[in-house]
């Protein structure tokens, strides 16, 4: 029988009950290891990929027992396990399994599993050139797919390390903004403590005045002390407060009583005692004349004041009497609005001046204050004692 003779070409070692069903006609199921041994055993040749047919008689030879994993494959067969193979294609061990197992789908003709499989039990398996072929350009495509997995991740490295790169800027940026910030607190508490410093300087200047102010004495700008026993009351009373603290070592009372008369100002200076009375004049023109003999007058018209002269004579006469000293004594006349004043026997000025005026005619004096003297007539006077002695006597 034909049938008998092709099967018994196969030289496979089929088992008694296998062959038995082939001779019969019987489909018959072959265990892996059966198949394996039939397809190596040389009666087969390759047809359509994935089919195989039997070798006709006269060209079956005996071949090299190629797997299952390389069935599909022409060509002479080379066997080679996992090291070798991997070697052959120029790759590491784990990386042929993972190239063999994309391979599956590329290329399902041939059974890539068993060979897979094979090669990690550590079988020596025969492998055609054509699945040779196959696998190298599995290989090719794998590092090509590496290649471009190694690009995309070096791509979002290079992206997260941008990312990175930036965040750290706009960190740096806002630690710079905050340390700006807090140095700019720093700063204003800085200013704020001076400025603290400054206020607290002051209310204690202010407090050391308030000291002064409660004696009664404020030193004046020209060195000398001052003791306002009233308020001022007009724009030329003012005037004369301030002229009057320009004096040099001269000490100023202001307003004060003696008996049922006040003085507008007594100043006792190192050269003698004035004794001030000022007038507010509404005229901002003219001159006002202060003769020995007659009216006083502005540009030859009355002054509303009836005998200024008169006045600050009688105020002369009045001190002279409770001080009891032999001093020089000046009468003054200071005017508030004309534009000059001048008189004979009695210094005339205007309010402004004063302070010049009085200080030019008593240094003209021969004779001398003590500071003895200049106590003893504020003692007269009845005014606080001075914070520190005079000086200038």
């Amino acid at each position: 029988m034909p049938a008998v003779a092709e099967i018994l070409r196969l030289r496979a070692p089929l088992s008694l009950p296998v062959l038995r069903a082939a001779l019969k006609g019987k489909r018959v199921l072959l265990t892996e290891d059966e198949l394996l041994s039939i397809l190596g055993s040389g009666g087969f040749v390759e047809g359509p990929p994935g089919q195989w047919s039997l070798a006709p008689s006269g060209s079956a030879a005996p071949a090299s027992p190629v797997s299952a994993g390389a069935a599909g494959a022409s060509g002479a067969a080379v066997r080679f396990n996992q090291a070798s193979l991997a070697s052959r294609a120029g790759v590491a061990g784990d990386v042929l399994v993972r190239v063999l197992e994309s391979l599956v789908t590329d290329h399902p003709e041939v059974n890539w599993g068993a060979l897979r499989d094979r090669l990690e039990s550590g079988a020596d398996v025969a492998v055609s050139d054509r699945t040779l072929g196959l696998l190298e350009e599995g290989v090719r495509r794998f590092e090509v797919a590496r290649l471009r997995v190694e690009k995309q991740e070096a791509e979002a490295r290079a992206k997260e390390s941008e990312r990175r790169r930036e965040l750290q800027q706009m960190a740096e940026s806002e630690v710079a903004m905050l340390r700006a910030e807090l140095d700019d607190e720093r700063r204003r508490a800085h200013d704020a403590a001076i400025e603290r410093d400054r206020l607290r300087q002051e209310a204690e200047k202010l407090v050391a005045l308030k000291e002064q102010e409660a004696t009664g004495w404020v030193a004046t700008a020209g060195g000398g002390w001052m003791l306002d026993l009233g308020a001022p009351e007009t724009f030329g009373e003012e005037k004369l407060r301030q002229a009057l603290g320009q004096l040099e070592s001269a000490l100023v009372v202001l307003n004060v009583n003696i008996g049922a008369s006040e003085l507008e100002a007594v100043v006792v200076h190192p050269g003698g005692v004035a004794v001030i009375e000022q007038h507010d004049i509404p005229s901002t023109a003219g001159v006002v004349s202060v003769p020995a003999s007659g009216d006083a007058s502005v540009d030859e018209r009355p002054l509303e004041v009836a005998d200024p002269r008169g006045e600050v004579l009688a105020a002369v006469r009045l001190l002279q009497k409770t001080a009891s000293l032999d001093l020089a004594y000046l009468p003054v006349l200071a005017f508030q609005g004309p534009a000059d004043a001048e008189g004979e026997d009695v210094l005339v000025c205007l309010t402004a001046e004063v302070d010049l005026a009085v200080d030019d005619m008593l240094h003209s004096q021969s004779a001398r204050v003590s500071a003895d003297d200049a106590l003893a007539l504020l003692g007269k006077l009845g005014v606080p004692d001075l914070p520190q002695p005079p000086t200038g006597f």
